[in-house]
């Protein structure tokens, strides 16, 4: 997990996930489903990370409003509850990721493009990007409820770099998620693991040998705002 940073002059483009890669947000997501059951005062299921996986809001407020709604609440009002408690965090509570700012800046000076590729919806990524005034930096914003697959295949990054123009190999991906990682680097994408938690290296980094593929590890973007300068 030694990390030598990666060749910005072999990047033509560059693909970030939002939640937990350019803002800490993470914190708020996993809470968001265990309030919904506390609120309503049900048992939250001891498998609910599980159960939502990789899911976008629609398809949890789906799965929330079918399976354990215990009233006539709908899967469409279960999604304007969490979907409008997520836009007030996003828009009150939730930081940029540290020193987020300063390497899309540095991303900017050298004419490297930039998107955003997320789970989230397109209404909370419009929140993020006024909130912090970061929407100049990005080129556009694809969503996986947009795209119509979730992380777990590659779509969402082959339109990016479809988009940008750019070769897989030349378009770097920042992501937290293992399951978005896994994707990434099977479609041929050099990729930036955000640590967290949930990552499990072990498995990265047998997949980053067995594909021969290009994947650092991060806590923040400040080691990498030295070689952004070059």
């Amino acid at each position: 997990m030694v990390n030598s940073w990666p060749d910005l002059r072999q990047i033509d483009a560059v693909i970030f996930d939002m939640d937990g890669t350019l803002v800490d947000s993470m914190p708020y997501w996993r809470i968001l489903p265990e309030n919904w059951f506390r609120e309503r005062h049900l048992p939250v299921p001891e498998d609910l990370d599980v159960q939502l996986g990789m899911v976008d809001l629609w398809q949890a407020s789906e799965l929330l409003a079918e399976r354990y709604s215990s009233s006539s609440e709908t899967a469409e009002q279960v999604y304007a509850v969490l979907g409008e408690t997520m836009t007030r965090h996003y828009a009150e509570d939730i930081p940029l990721m540290p020193y987020a700012l300063e390497f899309l800046q540095q991303l900017a000076a050298a004419h490297i493009p930039a998107c955003i590729a997320t789970m989230t919806d397109r209404p909370q990524v419009e929140t993020v990007l006024e909130t912090h005034n970061i929407g100049g930096f990005f080129q556009f914003v694809l969503t996986t409820p947009e795209v119509g697959q979730g992380k777990d295949q590659p779509e969402i990054f082959l339109e990016a770099a479809r988009r940008f123009g750019t070769k897989p190999g030349r378009t770097l991906v920042f992501e937290d998620s293992r399951t978005a990682l896994v994707t990434a680097l099977n479609a041929g994408f050099p990729a930036v693991c955000m640590r967290n938690a949930a990552c499990d290296y072990t498995e990265l980094d047998r997949l980053k040998a067995g594909l021969n593929a290009k994947l650092w590890y991060l806590d923040d973007f400040s080691p990498l705002l030295h070689i952004a300068k070059n």
